[in-house]
């Protein structure tokens, strides 16, 4: 025992240097043949508790993700180890920027994330009641007139994202007209929400999507285009004023017998009152046609402007 004590003591301080060597020469010697490296992963961003009754959109689908290690670690990884991902949980509607989390294997260190944010938008989707607009294609049969086309509904639900609802302009459906027809008829009619330049606004949905206008014909009927005429009832509020009145279509095609139509030189709407109204308001109301006088479409959409004086 006391020789096996000897031999560990003898020389103990050129024992202890000489380890020591040893030691930095095996990490010099590691280090050399299994160097420390870079390398960048491309990861797809993974959303958590996305709200179900929105639409979210992102400024980014995935991260740049730089991580050092090993080179022998490095060279085994899988790209699908690396994770990246934001929790939506507990977000209000809005704009939100939102660090970017990320999961890595053993052994690696993160160098770097690219962006180290990403915005998300929480645009809460809506419905909205409104009117439809038929708009007339085609030519009647020879000897007819298009006496009416009456929709089997005229309100309908438009249901989208909240931010993309307050720019729908209107409603429309296209009645094509047949030019065989030998009687009245029914025609299945697709609606569409459309902006202020007319075009169709995918992200919205119209509920319902089809509906039917009844088109009915006359025979030796004449024609003859109006200027509609909004009859307005009572006063708004005091303080405020009646800025302006808009009419959709502000003009009609009215079809009956030469002398009912000499008659008529402007279509004047149903009342439709403003007492105490404080701000610009929109109703789809009837027109009022004389005895002897059909119109197309005898609905009309007017905006009643309201402003502060």
């Amino acid at each position: 025992m006391n020789s096996l004590k000897g031999f560990f003591l003898h020389n103990l301080a050129a024992k202890i240097v000489a380890f020591l060597a040893a030691f930095v020469l095996w990490v010099f010697v590691m280090n050399d043949q299994n160097p420390a490296t870079e390398s960048g992963f491309s990861v797809p961003l993974t959303v958590l508790n996305s709200p179900n009754e929105a639409r979210v959109t992102q400024s980014a689908e995935s991260v740049r993700v730089k991580l050092r290690a090993p080179r022998s670690v490095l060279a085994s990884a899988n790209a699908d180890e690396v994770h990246a991902f934001v929790d939506l949980a507990g977000l209000e509607p809005g704009t939100h920027p939102l660090h970017v989390q990320t999961v890595i294997p053993q052994g690696m260190e993160i160098v770097s994330v690219t962006p180290e944010t990403v915005k998300f938008t929480i645009d809460p989707v809506v419905q909205k009641r409104m009117p439809i607009r038929l708009v007339r294609t085609g030519a009647p049969p020879a000897g007819l007139t298009v006496a009416a086309i009456e929709p089997d509904t005229r309100m309908v639900t438009i249901v989208g994202p909240q931010s993309v609802i307050n720019t729908v302009s209107e409603v429309t459906g296209t009645v094509a007209v047949p030019n065989n027809a030998s009687g009245d008829v029914d025609i299945d009619v697709a609606l569409s929400a459309v902006d202020e330049n007319g075009e169709p606004m995918d992200a919205v949905r119209v509920v319902p999507k089809l509906i039917v206008a009844h088109v009915s014909f006359a025979r030796s009927l004449s024609r003859k285009v109006v200027d509609v005429k909004p009859t307005i009832e009572g006063s708004v509020a005091s303080d405020y004023t009646l800025a302006d009145i808009r009419v959709e279509p502000s003009r009609v095609e009215l079809a009956g017998t030469s002398r009912a139509l000499d008659a008529v030189t402007t279509l004047s709407t149903e009342p439709i009152p403003v007492v105490g109204l404080t701000e610009t308001t929109t109703q789809t109301v009837s027109l009022v046609l004389p005895e002897g006088v059909t119109v197309t479409n005898k609905m009309v959409v007017v905006q009643v402007i309201i402003k502060k004086r």
